[in-house]
């Protein structure tokens, strides 16, 4: 189809009277459902613009094929196309459709979850709406800053926004105020009034269903699913949660159905169906993954990482905690780079060079996190950011703290004249800066310690205590806290003697930092529980049967090479599977657990002890003969004996148990030689019960 002879007429009214275009755009692109006459229709319409030079028109063309591309998930085309009509219609100063070109670029970066662009844009279009007396293009911003205030989690000034529209005197169309009312039905939902939010659904119902566009109708249910979900109406939640996911995939709706899977499996890790909460979040990362959804990606791959961290399948977990932040660090570049983007719109040398120069740092920032990110020692950790940051920031002292939410304490790293110095603490959110910073979530800027800590806490600050007698005392200060996934895992601080030293370039460098080293320590803490899980039984806290059959071998090794003495005594408790059957596993396991706490008073800081399956345990004895064995079995047998077992108020059992022991030979090869004579002997005492063989 030739696109200029179809619409010629169209065309050469647009030639004589430029304001045609917002007819032409009516029958011209909005009329065309098929994407590929869409774009045809276009770029005919650029053409003919820059050959008759239709600057207005052209940038119209640009927006309009900025939504050609958001439509087929190409977004940062669509930024380079939003971006391009911006230019033009501000370069000759055409600000009322200007703003146009701003909501563009508002929803666009909403979809690739750089909320703060989005934010950023949104209100220089509200600016130039004020300005130009744009009523039209003031709600269509005013009602998408409400919706990216509540993906950002600003939900009172969402809020806010909402009642501002609603006081407006222009008449809403029935689409906007569906979409005022939706939104105030998720902040609702969000601020803990689920109750309300039902309400304001069943209000919407009410404007007229027929009405009622497909994405509405899936985003109703999607948020009565969420609200019912806050009143653990668990099984109505997953129901409407099937409804809009049904209606989503028969209208070919794709960024809803990932909206309301992700919900979805959030209520199915609510409710511990893990298996469908895989599903579905596999379902959302491929989805995603093509349509570039990196915000509803990212979030599935952690809820993916909590699954497989639940079900202790640490290798799994660790693999999707990295896709994770791989997607966040793509986001987190995206922005910094569109930072430059926006400097070279606005034509300014000295602002634009000093984003050049932020952007360089940024990069220097991305490669120490890299390196900040693949280690798994927290003292290495500091050391890598005290060497760096030096660079960038003047500081005389830094350090992190990792917050134990469990045990509400922090254990501190300061790096005080190039020595590492550690510390375990209570967390004090009145007295101490540091806590205060952990429990508020909240950056803090101090010039002078004397007099600015009154901003925050009450008293003077414990972690500078004495500062007044000392002449190398702090005086500026920045804390600020590290988050992953909304979760504080700690602090990060850089202090100096020199006063008023701080301000927000310094704290932005921090919090960067920050945000790398969450992910380290979160990364840590993963390394650490696999070491764990493959080192310790996770009930008594013992060795594991792998693990302490290791040890067994290098002690034999020793025996060989040096012929130091070394016992092994096998140990299984009497009648154990009584108090299973009769209260069940869990107090089975209490049972277990006092049993092993039995076990480790009675044997020698030598001694090496494992769970060598169920209630069956290897002690191996380093530097020990026979009779220092029997002793030890003997010491162990008495006290299980004589230790009541209290499983709880109205529980309590008596245990003995029956030891093998067994003195390695020079006839045994292996330590698997003596760990088998020593159960040959355990099979024996099993006969008596609450015995010791030796023999």
């Amino acid at each position: 189809m030739d696109v200029g002879i179809a619409y010629k007429d169209e065309l050469k009214k647009l030639l004589e009277n430029e304001d045609y275009i917002e007819t032409l755009r009516d029958i011209y692109l909005k009329e065309v459902s098929n994407t590929i006459q869409y774009k045809s229709n276009v770029d005919e319409l650029l053409k003919f613009s820059r050959e008759n030079n239709l600057f207005r028109t052209e940038a119209w063309g640009y927006y309009y094929l900025g939504w050609y591309n958001f439509d087929i998930s190409e977004y940062e085309q669509a930024v380079n196309n939003f971006f391009t009509s911006y230019d033009l219609f501000e370069r000759h100063n055409n600000k009322y459709e200007l703003v146009y070109a701003c909501n563009g670029l508002t929803n666009v970066y909403c979809q690739m979850g750089q909320f703060k662009l989005a934010n950023e844009w949104s209100l220089s279009g509200i600016s130039f709406c004020e300005e130009t007396g744009n009523d039209e293009a003031m709600i269509i911003l005013l009602i998408n800053t409400c919706i990216n205030y509540i993906q950002m989690g600003y939900f009172d000034r969402a809020l806010d926004i909402v009642e501002n529209i609603e006081g407006m005197d222009r008449k809403l169309t029935l689409v906007q105020k569906i979409s005022c009312m939706l939104s105030i039905a998720e902040i609702e939902i969000n601020i803990g009034s689920p109750y309300k939010a039902l309400e304001i659904i069943d209000e919407t119902m009410k404007m007229g269903p027929v009405k009622l566009r497909n994405a509405d109708i899936c985003e109703i249910l999607k948020l009565k699913g969420m609200a019912y979900a806050k009143i653990d109406e668990y099984d109505l939640a997953a129901e409407q949660f099937e409804e809009s996911y049904n209606i989503c995939a028969e209208f070919d709706l794709i960024y809803e159905k990932c909206s309301t899977m992700l919900q979805w499996s959030k209520l199915c890790l609510l409710t511990q169906k893990y298996d469908k909460a895989t599903d579905l979040l596999n379902q959302i990362i491929i989805i995603s993954s093509t349509n570039k959804f990196n915000p509803i990606m990212r979030e599935a791959f952690y809820y993916m990482y909590s699954i497989y961290k639940e079900k202790d399948e640490t290798g799994m977990a660790l693999r999707y905690l990295e896709s994770y932040i791989r997607v966040d660090d793509e986001m987190y570049d995206y922005e910094q780079s569109q930072l430059m983007v926006k400097m070279n719109l606005n034509n300014i040398k000295r602002v634009a060079e000093k984003y050049k120069q932020l952007y360089k740092r940024t990069e220097l920032l991305s490669t120490i996190g890299q390196r900040i990110i693949s280690n798994l020692d927290i003292s290495s950790i500091i050391h890598i950011i005290n060497e760096e940051i030096k660079k960038m920031i003047d500081i005389e002292y830094f350090g992190i703290a990792v917050y134990d939410n469990d045990n509400e304490q922090s254990a501190y790293y300061f790096i005080i004249d190039h020595m590492l110095v550690s510390k375990i603490v209570k967390t004090d959110s009145e007295n101490d800066l540091g806590g205060y910073c952990i429990k508020n979530k909240e950056d803090i800027i101090i010039g002078n310690v004397k007099t600015d800590y009154k901003k925050y806490i009450h008293s003077k600050p414990k972690e500078f205590e004495g500062f007044e007698e000392n002449s190398k005392a702090v005086s500026s200060a920045i804390y600020t806290p590290m988050i992953i996934n909304e979760k504080v895992v700690g602090f990060m601080t850089a202090q100096s003697e020199k006063e008023n030293l701080y301000g927000s370039d310094e704290l932005n460098i921090l919090k960067i930092l920050a945000n790398y080293t969450a992910i380290a320590v979160e990364n840590a803490k993963i390394y650490k529980e696999i070491e764990d899980i493959a080192t310790y039984d996770s009930l008594t806290k013992f060795y594991t049967k792998t693990e302490i059959l290791k040890i067994g071998d290098k002690i034999y090794e020793k025996h060989k090479e040096s012929n130091i003495k070394f016992s092994v005594i096998m140990m299984d408790l009497d009648n154990f599977k009584i108090i299973n059957d009769t209260y069940g596993h869990i107090y089975g396991d209490k049972a277990l657990s006092l049993v092993a706490e039995t076990i480790y008073k009675c044997i020698r800081n030598t001694d090496n002890i494992g769970r060598f399956g169920g209630d069956e345990f290897l002690l191996i004895c380093f530097d020990a003969g026979l009779n220092d064995a029997i002793e030890i079995a003997e010491r162990i047998r008495a006290a299980i004996e004589n230790n009541l077992l209290i499983l709880n108020d109205d529980i309590s059992v008596k245990l003995t148990t029956s030891i093998g022991a067994y003195e390695c030979g020079e006839c045994d090869n292996s330590c698997t030689d003596v760990v088998k004579k020593a159960d040959e002997r355990l099979y024996v005492a099993k006969k008596y019960k609450n015995t010791v063989v030796y023999e």
